[in-house]
């Protein structure tokens, strides 16, 4: 049981007894009765501890593991110029076509999986590139800053309107492209991984130049996302066409910001931290970019200045999302999950307690007043840092569970901006 719920119990227990032994009760204080025990017991909320805000950015995080291609570009009054492109490596299964096969056209299919942000009403271009390289990585991950080269010339551009609520979207790619690789496969000129990775490393998908619309996830499903061969056998009395498809081995998404002219502009590295103070009082959270917003708790050992005899009941963390920055099209996430960050900015622990993982929800009971702010239980992390020894410099962040494969921002209030929304409440025990 959580060591929290255990202190609780405990605490819910004395009180009933002590309240069923004695009417005597002062504002405070309950007082048990001579006969129980001479102890009194006080509970305080407070809300007093002091809450800092500020904003690091990952020199790099994965992205090749999310089930989600995304492509597109948008300008960001936040965050800047948002740009992803998709990289794949394409694979088949079944290196054998008949012998009077002849193509009649190749496309690639990609196929929507519901993922969208910003504004999709907005005319967005896809530009599909041969990768020259292949594509590599020291270690079993590609990242948001991993990049293949590939020929500046496309093969193919499609310009369209998103519709991630239909089923995919259809790219017709050159006859004279399809027929090379159709053919040679058709020959046994390519019979396996290596002799098709020879001539086709992989595809790049970038959106337009100019676009400023949105950023569109396509499913890595092999049932969804393929190159697909149509042709037909001519000798044969009926005319069907046959098709032969290529789906995706491994991908990854290169995805960057321009903050140019935006307080952001000054992160160069993972170890600097925008101050909220320094940021017009707000700070950036922002998935797939690797922009982060750490929270420390700088007072909070001022609790002992209370009294060193007691117990922490509750701790809960409310911190409130800057509503002018979300919107339908930029709408906020529902759930964040709670890691700790060390005194060098890289990742130390998902936190959690003896259940589940610690999850904050976004609460909206009072939206209409503009009261909508994250609720997270804390207790856990707070009970850490009151009784770590030797101290540490570590940190929370809140990230949602796709932040690998998503691109969603959340701008955050600190406590002066929020109007003290933003704050830690602890509920604590003292016994005297």
């Amino acid at each position: 049981m959580n060591t929290s719920y255990l202190k609780l119990f405990s605490i819910i227990v004395i009180l009933m007894i002590m309240i069923s032994c004695s009417t005597d009760t002062e504002e405070e204080t309950l007082l048990a009765g001579e006969d129980f025990t001479s102890t009194n017991i006080r509970v305080l909320s407070i809300d007093t501890f002091s809450v800092q805000l500020s904003t690091m950015k990952f020199d790099s995080i994965t992205t090749s593991g999310g089930d989600r291609l995304l492509a597109g570009k948008y300008i960001d009054e936040d965050m800047g110029i948002v740009n992803s492109s998709a990289y794949l490596q394409l694979i088949t299964y079944l290196y054998s076509i008949d012998n009077e096969a002849v193509l009649d056209s190749v496309g690639l299919t990609l196929g929507y999986d519901n993922y969208y942000y910003n504004d999709t009403t907005q005319v967005s271009t896809i530009n599909v590139h041969k990768l020259t390289d292949k594509m590599s990585t020291e270690d079993s991950y590609f990242y948001n800053t991993s990049e293949t080269a590939y020929e500046s010339t496309p093969l193919a551009t499609k310009i369209f309107v998103p519709t991630p609520n239909k089923d995919s979207l259809y790219v017709t790619l050159p006859y004279d492209f399809g027929e090379e690789l159709f053919n040679d496969i058709r020959d046994n000129n390519i019979t396996d991984v290596e002799s098709l990775n020879q001539k086709l490393k992989g595809l790049v998908i970038q959106p337009g130049t100019n676009d400023d619309g949105s950023i569109i996830g396509f499913s890595s499903a092999s049932a969804d996302t393929y190159l697909r061969f149509y042709y037909t056998i001519p000798d044969e009395l009926e005319s069907d066409e046959y098709t032969y498809d290529m789906s995706i081995f491994s991908y990854y998404n290169h995805i960057e910001t321009d903050p140019t002219g935006l307080p952001l502009e000054v992160i160069t590295d993972q170890e600097y931290n925008l101050e909220s103070s320094a940021s017009n009082g707000i700070s950036y959270n922002q998935a797939g970019t690797g922009y982060v917003t750490k929270i420390e708790f700088p007072t909070l050992k001022d609790i002992y200045n209370i009294s060193s005899n007691g117990t922490i009941l509750e701790a809960t963390l409310y911190i409130e999302p800057n509503t002018v920055s979300h919107s339908n099209i930029q709408p906020l996430s529902e759930e964040l999950l709670l890691y700790t960050m060390d005194q060098n900015n890289d990742f130390a622990s998902q936190v959690t307690n003896s259940i589940d993982v610690v999850t904050g929800f976004l609460t909206t009971d009072d939206s209409e007043f503009n009261n909508i702010v994250y609720t997270i239980p804390v207790i856990d992390f707070i009970d850490q840092k009151l009784n770590e020894s030797p101290e540490t410099e570590d940190a929370l962040i809140l990230i949602p569970s796709d932040y690998n494969s998503s691109i969603n921002k959340i701008i955050f209030n600190d406590s002066q901006r929020s109007g003290y929304k933003t704050k830690l409440i602890i509920t604590y025990a003292i016994y005297e």
